[in-house]
C-alpha cells in the first residue's frame, strides 16, 4: 500500500478525503507527524503534538457491509501488534473497540468515517509526547521503548492490511479469540456510556465480544446483552 508521509497536517483523515477526491485513488495511507485539528470519537479533538503519529488508511468499501462494524475490532488487533513489537515488558491491552492501553494509560486511538466509496481508518499514536490537559492517564512509546519508532507507520500500515485482507477473506470471527485475548478488564465490572456526557450508560461484567464485533454485558441477572457502540469506562 502507498503511504503519503506528510508533516504537518490539519487531520489525516481530512486529508485522505481531499487525496481521494482529486485523485480518484481508493487504496492508500497518509502519515502525519503533527495534526492541527485532529478529531476523535464523539467529536472530540484529538491531538498529535510534533513526533507523534497519525495515519489514515484508505481502502474500498467491502461488497458485504454487514461485517463492516467489526473492521474497528481488526484495527485494534492491529495496533495491539504492533506496540507490542516496539514495546516490551509492558501490559497491552485493547479497550473496546479499539484503544489502546499499556499498563493502563491510553497510548493509541482510532477513528474511523465511511462515505459512499471508502473507508477511512484514522489511528493516532502517541510516539514521543503525551496530549496535554487530558482527563485520564496517557502513555507514550518512548516511555517504554528505546527501539527506534521512525518506521512504526509503515509496519503499522503493513500489519494493518494483513489483518483487512484476512477479515475480507474469513470474517471476524478467526479474529474473536485473538482479540478476546487483549481485551483490558475481561470477565470484570465495566461501565458503558452512550452519549459524550456520559449521562446515559449501564454496568455490567465484561465477557468479550461475538462474531461481530459487538460488546458482551452480563448484567446483575446473569443475562449477557450485546452493544455495538458506547465507551467504556472502568469500575471497581
Amino acid at each position: 500500500m502507498k503511504i503519503i508521509k506528510l508533516q504537518t497536517v490539519d487531520s489525516t483523515n481530512s486529508e485522505a478525503k481531499r487525496w481521494r477526491e482529486k485523485t480518484g485513488e481508493t487504496y492508500f495511507a497518509i502519515s502525519a507527524q503533527k495534526q492541527t485539528a485532529g478529531r476523535g470519537r464523539f467529536d472530540r479533538s484529538w491531538q498529535t503534538p510534533e513526533g507523534n503519529l497519525a495515519v489514515t488508511i484508505v481502502v474500498p468499501i467491502p461488497h458485504n457491509t454487514s461485517t463492516l462494524p467489526s473492521i474497528s475490532l481488526v484495527t485494534g488487533l492491529a495496533i495491539c501488534d504492533v506496540l507490542a513489537f516496539f514495546i516490551k515488558n509492558a501490559d497491552i491491552k485493547i479497550k473496546w473497540p479499539n484503544d489502546i492501553l499499556v499498563n493502563k494509560a491510553k497510548i493509541s486511538g482510532t477513528l474511523i468515517e465511511v462515505d459512499s466509496n471508502s473507508i477511512y481508518v484514522g489511528i493516532g499514536i502517541n510516539r514521543s509526547v503525551s496530549p496535554e490537559d487530558i482527563p485520564y492517564a496517557t502513555a507514550t512509546v518512548q516511555q517504554f521503548s528505546g527501539q527506534e519508532s521512525s518506521e512504526m507507520v509503515d509496519v503499522l500500515v503493513t500489519r494493518w492490511n494483513d489483518y483487512f485482507e484476512a477479515w475480507q477473506q474469513f470474517g471476524f470471527e478467526n479474529l474473536v479469540s485473538s482479540y478476546i485475548a487483549r481485551m483490558n478488564r475481561l470477565n470484570e465490572l465495566v461501565e458503558i456510556s452512550f452519549d459524550p456526557e456520559k449521562t446515559n450508560k449501564i454496568s455490567g461484567i465484561c465477557r468479550g465480544v461475538d462474531n461481530f464485533g459487538n460488546l458482551l454485558l452480563e448484567d446483575e441477572k446473569g443475562i449477557i446483552e450485546k452493544y455495538n457502540y458506547g465507551e467504556i469506562q472502568n469500575l471497581g
